[in-house]
């Protein structure tokens, strides 16, 4: 038993260990094939990424290049551009043609040069961002045919560039043997991919039929291992998106992502985690959404940062994964062992590629194809253990049906025995309802008359209930009425009380100064019995001009009584460039010697139905008032303008005279002989007149003023 284990040990460092003699070039023979050429070879690293062929030639980086360390060698996730000089010998008469073969399909950039005899006798770029038809040799690996008859040596120079790991397997094979010693390979690949491919379409159509979610989320894992996989073998770029390398670059993000999401919903709803186990179902849901995120960075970020997140997040949910299958194993779950099974041998391939790329372990048949085989396991035991679980659910459900089958029987037995019982009770409770029955129908006649004669006083009581009704409704819509018109009147009555207090308070304020100096002119009189013929005269005169004073004022007081009762007579059409053109007829000495502007924007409308006297006395006061208050230092212009907005009709008077102070008279601007500039003669009733003839016609009037700019009154009226 001891040996065995010796024997096993022995053969897992061979493999994993497996070293061969470095020596400066190869020497090649015809017929011969060189495979895994990594320690006859020389490596320069570049972390510069910046040295070309020519910088490379130098004596001073030719003495820089090394040996490789193992026959396929590794620099794991290097963000460098790695070096490779291979040294040939060879005769110049070789029967057959020999390629390099560069066994790693997903290298980005490889760029080659071939000298012979001091100079370059071929040059070339392969790699995945380019079109596979681009390639010298259809192959899912990079291939660079060797002219070995024109000499006798050759050296060819690699510039490998990989944002993922760099892995180097370098062969040198005759191109016979080139697809040969493939056959072997590809056919277990393809028995690998339809093996895959098999279990997708089934259980794809186990997801259809059965209309199961479960059998959903495992056709993703099969569908991300295939992604993936076939990305990273090659023969998906050979095959399927030949002329998209952007495709071949992120699928297998892509895939990985999608495996990894899938899985962990398969687990989830495998174990029905979202009933028992909350904890490890918030656990799935959060690697759901790491998967998902992968995805999105497939597209959108650095294959680079991408593809190492992508690796830690696989191995991480491989261990997690494993980890959750132990432990529902420990917890009496069925079908968990299966379940650890197939994820076992799936992460111990991940790990082996993963150290493979890292270089941690060395590049040989196990490391770079377990992958493969623990994908197969994982895809066959979790198809055993799905399987598996619908058939305990099965004989759960047979179990049920056979328990539930007694119980019916049972049920059927005492239901017979009760309805027995029951035909008894209800034999004897008949004969007792016939006669109950019997009573109930003497009764019922009795109600029956009883219903008529209630039906009749019914109908009097609802032929009363509607005249009522109708008198109801009657004497509130004439309450409704009444209320109504006493509201109004008791409105316009508080109204006019109050315009009467004021109508009071003016009159008395103004007739008050007239009246005390007709008072003293008199007293005056007294006062002096024998006055001189010119003081008689004087005294007279100044009562006089008091006399026409206080006439004024009470015609300015008649005028505004008469306002409202103006306003609702001789309503007609006025055209307003008429009544303008009146204005100015009036005003004609006044606009000379101001030597003003009058222009009238009459573009929205030029009508208006209104009193026409009050049309006229707005346009007088308020192009009067324009004139006198007119700026001594500019020529006075008067803008008039009409507008329609919201329903009214607008007339806006502008000029750009002295301006008023709103800040201190905006409450007086609108009062009674109200006058802010005294160096002008005028009785401040104008603006009062405007603003009241406004109202009376339904409409209003705002103010906008300036010092020293201007003044701009703005009249509303109703759209008629």
């Amino acid at each position: 038993m001891k040996s065995t284990y010796i024997y096993f040990f022995i053969c897992i460092n061979f493999f994993l260990f497996e070293e061969s003699k470095a020596s400066d070039f190869i020497e090649l023979f015809s017929g011969k094939s060189y495979e895994n050429i990594g320690k006859r070879v020389k490596f320069l690293e570049d972390p510069t990424n910046s040295l070309t062929y020519q910088d490379i030639k130098s004596s001073k980086y030719q003495s820089l290049f090394k040996a490789g360390d193992s026959q396929v060698p590794t620099y794991g996730l290097k963000d460098i551009s790695l070096w490779v000089k291979v040294e040939l010998k060879h005769s110049s008469n070789f029967e057959v043609p020999y390629v390099l073969e560069i066994a790693y399909p997903t290298f980005d950039s490889i760029q080659y040069f071939i000298e012979k005899e001091g100079g370059i006798s071929a040059s070339g770029y392969l790699g995945d961002q380019q079109e596979f038809n681009n390639r010298l040799i259809n192959h899912k690996n990079f291939i660079i045919p060797l002219d070995l008859n024109s000499s006798d040596s050759s050296t060819v120079y690699l510039r490998i560039k990989n944002k993922g790991s760099l892995v180097v397997p370098l062969n040198i094979i005759s191109r016979q043997m080139l697809y040969s010693d493939d056959i072997i390979e590809e056919l277990l690949y393809g028995i690998f991919y339809g093996i895959m491919l098999v279990m997708l379409l089934y259980n794809l159509f186990l997801a259809v039929s059965a209309r199961s979610i479960n059998y959903l989320y495992y056709v993703g894992i099969i569908t991300g291992n295939l992604l993936a996989l076939s990305a990273l073998n090659g023969h998906a770029f050979m095959y399927i998106w030949s002329s998209f390398p952007w495709i071949a670059n992120h699928v297998v993000i892509f895939g990985i992502g999608l495996w990894i999401s899938s899985s962990n919903l398969f687990a989830s709803a495998f174990f029905e985690t979202q009933y028992q186990f909350k904890k490890y179902h918030n656990y799935f849901r959060a690697l759901v959404l790491v998967g998902i995120v992968i995805i999105i960075l497939s597209l959108t970020i650095d294959y680079s940062v991408a593809l190492r997140i992508s690796n830690y997040s696989l191995i991480i949910n491989c261990f997690g994964l494993l980890y959750s299958g132990i432990y529902f194993w420990t917890r009496k779950v069925k079908v968990a062992s299966v379940f650890t099974l197939a994820w076992t041998g799936y992460l111990l391939g991940v790990l082996l590629i993963t150290f493979r790329n890292l270089g941690i372990v060395p590049v040989n048949f196990i490391t770079t194809h377990f992958l493969e085989f623990g994908a197969i396991l994982e895809v066959i035991l979790l198809s055993i253990s799905l399987g598996y679980k619908y058939r305990l659910l099965e004989i759960e459900k047979k179990e049920a049906q056979l328990n539930s089958l007694d119980l019916m029987t049972q049920s059927q037995k005492l239901v017979q025995e009760q309805n027995e019982e029951l035909e008894r009770k209800v034999v004897l409770r008949t004969h007792e309802l016939e006669e109950k029955q019997e009573e109930i129908l003497q009764q019922n006649e009795e109600l029956n008359a009883k219903n008529e004669k209630l039906t009749e006083a019914q109908q009097i009581i609802e032929a009363q209930n509607a005249k009522l009704k109708l008198y109801t409704d009657d004497l509130e819509s004439q309450v409704e009425k009444r209320t109504e018109d006493l509201r109004n009147t008791n409105t316009e009555l508080a109204q006019n009380v109050q315009k009467l207090e004021q109508y009071a308070f003016m009159t008395a304020h103004n007739l008050r100064a007239p009246v005390a100096r007709l008072l003293g002119l008199t007293h005056l009189i007294e006062i002096t019995p024998n006055p001189d013929l010119s003081e008689w005269t004087n005294i007279v005169s100044k009562i006089k001009e008091e006399g026409d004073s206080l006439d004024a004022v009470i015609k300015d007081l008649n005028a505004i009584l008469e306002l409202k009762k103006e306003a609702e007579q001789n309503q007609s059409i006025i055209n307003l460039t008429e009544t303008l053109n009146q204005t100015k007829r009036i005003l004609k000495n006044s606009i000379e010697v101001s030597k003003g502007k009058i222009i009238f924007d009459n573009h929205d409308f030029n009508e208006i139905k209104c009193n026409p006297t009050y049309i006229d006395s707005i346009f007088y006061n308020l192009l009067s008032n324009a004139i006198k208050y007119r700026s001594e230092d500019r020529q006075l212009e008067v803008l008039i303008q009409t507008k329609i907005e919201e329903g009214k009709k607008l007339l806006i008077f502008s000029d750009n005279g002295v301006g008023i102070d709103l800040s201190k008279n905006a409450d007086k601007i609108f009062g009674m002989y109200r006058r802010f500039h005294t160096h002008v003669e005028g009785k401040g009733l104008g603006l009062y007149l405007v603003k009241s003839q406004i109202e009376i016609l339904g409409g209003e009037i705002k103010v906008e003023s300036e010092l020293d700019k201007g003044t701009t009154f703005t009249l509303s009226f109703p759209v008629a």
